[in-house]
């Protein structure tokens, strides 16, 4: 039968457990038992250092016992109230937290179970919001439908979500439900690529803002709302914008009255070294968003949960259009939002995103110095503890391995059987047509972690690059 997923994870490993398998890996999952701090236990009593964060979730490290006491102490009052009904202290406190945090750039939050739930919830939300400013005009304008997104990019695996991302490999067997949805798709960011011979940066920036801007005058006058994450995720394993390109983007959206959505799922709470990774682009009036979307890191892991922030414009449309139109069973889950606000409180408390800031830093001085020759590590990317890898069959014409080669797959299975490290595996960053290959791995640590700890992430991860550069180097010849 052919194979209809992804082809760089390798064959799906038999199993006789009653659990349908979604591993992207050749090998069998193991059974994790417990987990502390940074590491995995698995029932054969193997420690894993868990680089991958389950991915970019459990950013206190596993069994923190001040959130495991949070939630206990809230269970003994109550576990769930239906948000249609009624509120409870642990949402209307994490809420609150969040919107101080903005620095004002937000007023209102609503919360859900998870990402791609997030991203459903905004692209709602661009809809209502566009359609109550048309039908209060007076006279009545036409109603904005269309929404600009990049390419490579991706937003989370419900259909909605899947329709506002631009990546072949995750749409694949359902496009056919996606392509009726009013939406196209820009350039990212990406200069280890997209910098042609002589150009600076600043030059790319620019080509990039008159891309986006002639795709908005394309649509002149239909586009709701421009899509983007300020760092990739797993679309393109990390990539940073250029300077200038946030605050370009916003003035575009503004001038032509379409909102700025971001999507901070995976880069947002912390991850990048700020709490909210469009601040270290400029202030709330520079490039502060209209919608946010933000998860893993909000709940650690301890409770499934997501949120989208929004500005007081937004919420005031919504107020006077009847209220939002939409929602979820687990919306604002008691549980979820009590254990969410317990680890936003410890990482303020403790400081952690200064150890954010200073373990990247190290991590990408070791990695530089230990990688400097390695003959198949093309870029390392990335900003605070996301960190990502891209691998090339050619450092200088920078060609990408053919997908068969699985380097990066065969590197995540070494690291996790002979290092005893999780990583996580990118989803290809080279598209010709439906063809997709690019080698890319990416390294999301716990805020917790420790210069030791960093250390052996480096050296481990090192040591599976080398012993799997030498096979391919031998199949190569």
């Amino acid at each position: 039968m052919p194979a209809l997923n992804d082809p760089t994870g390798g064959s799906v490993a038999p199993s006789s457990s009653a659990v349908l398998n979604r591993t992207l890996y050749s090998k069998t999952a193991e059974l994790v038992v417990k987990g502390y701090d940074n590491y995995l236990v698995t029932d054969t009593n193997d420690e894993i250092l868990d680089t991958t964060a389950g991915p970019g979730v459990t950013c206190l490290g596993h069994s923190n016992k001040e959130v495991h006491q949070a939630i206990v102490d809230q269970m003994q009052k109550i576990s769930y109230v239906y948000s249609g009904h009624n509120t409870t202290q642990p949402t209307e406190d994490l809420a609150a937290f969040l919107i101080e945090e903005s620095q004002g750039a937000f007023a209102k939050v609503l919360f859900n179970s998870g990402g791609s739930e997030a991203t459903e919830t905004a692209m709602k939300i661009v809809r209502q919001y566009s359609l109550a400013k048309s039908l209060s005009s007076d006279p009545p304008t036409p109603v904005r439908e269309h929404i600009i997104s990049r390419f490579p990019s991706y937003h989370g695996n419900t259909l909605g979500a899947l329709a506002v991302s631009g990546h072949p490999l995750r749409k694949g067997i359902f496009t056919p439900y996606l392509s009726a949805a009013p939406i196209s798709f820009v350039s990212t960011c990406y200069p280890y690529r997209q910098l042609r011979e002589g150009e600076t940066e600043e030059e790319l920036c620019e080509r990039l803002l008159k891309e986006l801007e002639a795709e908005f005058e394309k649509h002149e006058g239909n586009v709701a709302a421009f899509w983007m994450e300020p760092v990739t995720g797993t679309s393109q394993a990390c990539t940073p914008p250029l300077k200038g390109y946030i605050p370009g983007v916003k003035k575009i959206c503004k001038k032509y009255g379409a909102l700025l959505v971001m999507d901070e799922i995976l880069c947002g709470m912390g991850r990048t070294g700020y709490l909210f990774a469009w601040m270290h682009e400029g202030s709330v009036e520079e490039v502060a968003p209209d919608l946010l979307t933000c998860a893993k890191a909000l709940g650690g892991g301890y409770g499934p949960i997501s949120a989208v922030l929004m500005t007081a414009e937004i919420a005031q449309v919504l107020t006077d259009s009847g209220g939002y139109n939409g929602g979820f069973t687990y919306q604002s889950h008691t549980l979820a939002c009590t254990a969410s606000l317990c680890v936003q409180r410890i990482m303020k408390r403790d400081n952690l995103l200064e150890n954010v800031k200073k373990m990247g830093d190290l991590m990408f001085k070791l990695l530089g110095e230990r990688l400097t020759d390695a003959p198949f590590v093309g870029e390392i990317r990335g900003r605070g503890l996301q960190v990502g890898l891209e691998f090339v069959k050619d450092r200088k014409t920078k060609e990408p391995f053919p997908a068969e080669t699985r380097f990066a797959g065969r590197l995540l299975e070494h690291a996790w059987d002979e290092e005893r490290l999780s990583m996580l595996l990118g989803m290809g960053t080279v598209h010709e047509g439906e063809k997709v290959t690019g080698d890319t791995i990416l390294l999301l640590p716990m805020y917790i972690i420790t210069e030791v700890e960093v250390r052996q992430i480096v050296e481990r991860l090192s040591n599976s690059i080398e012993a799997v550069s030498e096979i391919v180097m031998a199949e190569l010849k």
